[in-house]
């Protein structure tokens, strides 16, 4: 056999490659054509709003709260000047980022005084009563809405005659009633994340019986929130939870109710 019998590409090979090319080709194009029109249906007007919750997501964990807190600060303008945003969610993941990142300076900066970890402590709870407060009426107002409810409550809210949505109004505006009928999963966990926070604080506030109750409430909303089961259990005199192989391998479905 020969050095050019051994690369020799059979009628069969030229086949398989040709479909694998087409298979490729037209996922490639498919991707194309589908992150496109996720563009052309982003709404312009908070586009930059969700830039400035990429850049804290960015730099918080090497960061101060200072020095994160004004990309929060300039997503949460944005958000509170729009009619059909200002009392949304999204400001309730706002205050919870806030609370987040100021609770985790206190528990584990340990250049930090008592008397410094004790004001933390008492600003991460006023963000975390703040989504708290959000998210719950977020729930009560829009939790339960059919796509055709939410559509007619987001008609006076989001015109067409708008400037800035005159450009695909009707793919900007679909796209908005997907993002709040998606909402009506995500927010009870946003909402038990925001109660495991709280537990959490009082946990180390020394006050054990409100840290149980909202660790409790919490896994009422999603009981597969691990932290607050692992917290719950360590209060009651267990050990924290670690994940199973087979949980770390398949981790619940986020979009499954």
């Amino acid at each position: 056999m020969g050095f050019g019998d051994i690369f020799k590409i059979t009628r069969g090979t030229k086949v398989i490659i040709t479909i694998t090319f087409s298979v490729a080709l037209a996922a490639s194009l498919f991707a194309v054509i589908y992150y496109s029109s996720i563009n052309r249906s982003e709404d312009p007007r908070i586009v930059k709003a969700r830039e400035y919750l990429l850049d804290f997501e960015k730099i918080s964990g090497n960061s101060s709260p200072g020095e994160a807190f004004p990309a929060l600060d300039s997503a949460f303008r944005i958000f509170s000047s729009l009619p059909d945003y200002k009392s949304s969610f999204e400001t309730g993941v706002i205050y919870n980022n806030k609370c987040s990142s100021l609770l985790m300076r206190a528990l584990y900066d340990t250049a930090i005084s008592g008397i410094e970890k004790c004001t933390l402590l008492d600003l991460s709870l006023k963000y975390c009563d703040s989504s708290i407060l959000t998210y719950k009426r977020w729930i009560e107002e829009w939790g339960t809405l059919t796509p055709e409810v939410i559509a007619e409550k987001l008609t006076p809210l989001m015109r067409n005659d708008d400037p800035a949505l005159t450009h695909n109004f009707e793919r900007i505006f679909e796209r908005r009633v997907k993002n709040l009928v998606m909402a009506q999963i995500e927010t009870p966990r946003r909402l038990s994340v925001s109660l495991t926070n709280k537990g959490t604080i009082y946990r180390h506030m020394s006050k054990p019986d409100s840290s149980l109750m909202f660790y409790r409430e919490a896994l009422l909303l999603w009981k597969e929130n691990r932290t607050a089961k692992s917290n719950l259990n360590v209060l009651t005199g267990g050990d924290p939870l670690k994940p199973s192989f087979i949980e770390s391998l398949f981790p619940p479905d986020k979009n499954r109710k």
